[in-house]
């Protein structure tokens, strides 16, 4: 008997028509090929994780044996440098791509989650088809890329120039795919609309780009190309995305340049052997944390300060000054510190939002402890010497810490918090012999680059064996599952983050083609020219633009075009470079759109709006402290004076 679905005619009767498809066999037939669909992604995913995890292991075995060359054979590997590059891309493009799938891309979502449901919808949607269209324009023109690239061999290895654009195409291909994946996920009836959407906006970016006369001045683009970029961020585009697309915006709007710069300067933004030390310090930083590293010090640290007035509070800034030299990446701070605290807090009646909102202050003052993953990226787009970066942050962040520390003294005393009796001297013994060995691993880093017995890539290098010593060897709390799993993570993460540096090298560059830099150093004339307007204002200015765009984008670019400023009046770059990084680290963990604010709230439990009244006396500590080291050069100076470094 053949298939038959009821249909409604102008009568109201149901009527059946033969031939027709079950609407329930219909249904199944879809979630099966629904599930079909997903397993094969879920396949290409894996496949493409492993590929990474191979690629940073390589990566990590050659930098070693680079090492191990030098010392004992007083030879390099001339070809060391190629090969980064290449395993860079694939982290960064490949890397990226995974991790826009496993959602790791922060995003703003501090307007979009007071939506409606429905809205709310309606916005992913769009995010992710505007995520397409970046994708699938980059990707487009990175075609053009590779047959250019095609043409030559690198100089040392001679292989083919095409094989460092590769990553580029293969990882905004995945990107197509997965946003394709997630609008179907939201409503498979929006694939066609959505197809339609992209065909139109491409047509139109090709039309403008081709036709002159469709130009505009580059103010005027320079200024819709900002707004949009604004809007995309705050109704949730991630922010390398963002990036992208405003880049494309620009030049597609004001022909200043052919669109394909875009995709070569996204290329070029990880061409810098120095950003190798990312993904190997993200790798020690997980594989400490995981192998029970922040545990130890947390212990260390309550030994020292448990005693004090606000005893729990005083640990959770210590620790993070301690964690800090370990893992480099703030956020992995705060999850890791904060998960083994949060417990103890409630345990010893600590409000939820007071923990949170030191938890964010501390990793905000952090900034500067190396390997600080601001300094990296710092010294990968301007001419510093990372040793000294290294060297100048300790002081400054040692300063703001006691600030903070002093303030929770005093809010402790006025709320009468218990005091702690102070360890016994087993305890001291026993909590400083934990911490001996994880403490080591920031010394060896400060002194190998100090006196210049390895750059800072092999010294994060040393630092993934260092930590896979430790974890898996002598505390053996990691097997090797674990450890495959810390790098599949460690390569996601370092994707998303170098994901972000390319798309910010492309965004800086369209930023200075549009002349913003002379605009810039016109309006700081105007507000007032001299050295403490101009400081005043870069610190405003990066707490601000820190908070929108996650923190390293906005040194990224705000670096090329306020250092040169900051030199015609004089101020040390080092010293300056601190404060570019304090300021941007106090955007990131402010409310109400500071990616770290949210993130310290999630993992302390507590409610967004108590934490946000909670942090404000924090927040003021935090900018008197990042002026104190504006205006007293000699916290950052002295120590790199007194070891001759600058």
């Amino acid at each position: 008997m053949p298939d038959e679905v009821s249909v409604l005619f102008g009568d109201g009767e149901l009527t059946s028509l033969p031939g027709s498809v079950d609407p329930g066999q219909e249904t199944k037939l879809l979630g099966r090929a629904a599930r079909s669909i997903k397993s094969a992604l879920d396949l290409l995913d894996s496949c493409f994780r492993a590929i990474l995890v191979l690629a940073l292991m390589t990566e990590l075995a050659i930098v070693l044996t680079e090492i191990f060359s030098r010392f004992w054979f007083q030879s390099s590997l001339l070809w060391s440098d190629e090969a980064a590059k290449l395993f860079l891309s694939l982290i960064a493009f490949v890397g990226g791509a995974l991790a826009y799938r496993a959602r790791h891309h922060t995003t703003v979502e501090f307007f979009t989650g007071k939506l409606p449901a429905q809205h709310k919808l309606s916005v992913a949607i769009g995010i992710d088809l505007l995520v397409l269209i970046a994708a699938a324009v980059v990707g487009y023109i990175s075609l053009d890329l590779l047959s250019i690239a095609a043409t030559s061999n690198t100089p040392i290895l001679q292989i083919n120039a095409a094989w460092l654009i590769v990553p580029l195409t293969i990882g905004l291909t995945l990107v197509i795919i997965f946003a394709l994946e997630r609008i179907y996920d939201y409503a498979p009836q929006a694939m066609i609309h959505a197809a339609c959407l992209v065909a139109v906006l491409l047509g139109i970016v090709y039309a403008i780009s081709i036709f002159p006369a469709l130009h505009f001045s580059s103010g005027t683009t320079l200024a819709v190309m900002l707004v949009a970029f604004l809007a995309a961020i705050l109704l949730g585009l991630p922010v390398s995305f963002a990036m992208l697309l405003g880049s494309l915006m620009f030049l597609s709007m004001s022909g200043v340049a052919p669109l394909i710069a875009a995709a070569q300067n996204t290329v070029d933004g990880t061409n810098n052997f120095i950003l190798l030390t990312l993904p190997f310090f993200i790798w020690a930083g997980l594989i400490m944390e995981k192998g029970g590293i922040s545990l130890r010090l947390v212990r260390f640290a309550m030994v020292l300060v448990g005693h004090l007035r606000g005893g729990l509070l005083q640990v959770v800034v210590l620790t993070i000054y301690l964690v800090s030299g370990i893992s480099g990446s703030k956020i992995a701070d705060v999850v890791a510190v904060g998960s083994i605290l949060r417990r103890e807090l409630k345990k010893q009646g600590y409000k939820p939002e007071d923990g949170a909102a030191v938890l964010a202050s501390s990793a905000a003052m952090s900034e500067t402890i190396p390997p600080s993953l601001a300094m990296l990226v710092l010294g990968s787009v301007a001419p510093i010497s990372i040793g000294t970066l290294f060297i100048a942050g300790l002081l400054p962040a040692a300063v703001i810490a006691l600030l903070l520390m002093i303030l929770n003294y005093v809010l402790s005393r006025h709320r009468n918090t218990a005091i702690v009796p102070r360890a016994t001297i087993m305890e001291m013994l026993r909590a400083s012999a934990g911490a001996i060995l994880p403490l080591v691993m920031p010394f060896i880093m400060v002194i190998g680059i100090r006196f210049g017995f390895a750059t800072p890539t092999e010294v994060s290098a040393v630092a993934v064996l260092y930590g896979l010593i430790l974890a898996f060897v002598i505390y053996r709390a990691v097997d090797t599952k674990a450890l495959y799993t810390i790098a599949v993570e460690s390569c996601l993460l370092a994707g998303m983050v170098l994901f972000i540096i390319a798309a910010a090298f492309s965004f800086a560059w369209t930023l200075t083609a549009a002349n913003l830099p002379a605009r810039l150093a016109a309006i700081l004339h105007s507000v007032g020219d001299n050295a403490t307007v101009f400081v005043v204002g870069s610190i405003l200015l990066l707490i601000l633009v820190g908070s929108l765009l996650e923190g390293l984008p906005a040194l990224i670019i705000l670096s090329p075009l306020l250092m040169p400023i900051a030199s015609q009046y004089g101020i040390d770059i080092i010293h300056y470079s601190m404060i570019m990084i304090l300021a941007m680290g106090v955007g990131i963990f402010i409310p109400p759109i500071g990616i770290g604010f949210y993130i310290s709230c999630t993992v302390s439990e507590s409610r967004l709006e108590a934490t946000s009244a909670a942090i404000v006396p924090y927040f003021v500590v935090l900018v008197l402290g990042v002026l104190v080291v504006a205006f007293v050069p000699a916290i950052t100076l002295a120590v790199p004076h007194l070891l001759r470094t600058h």
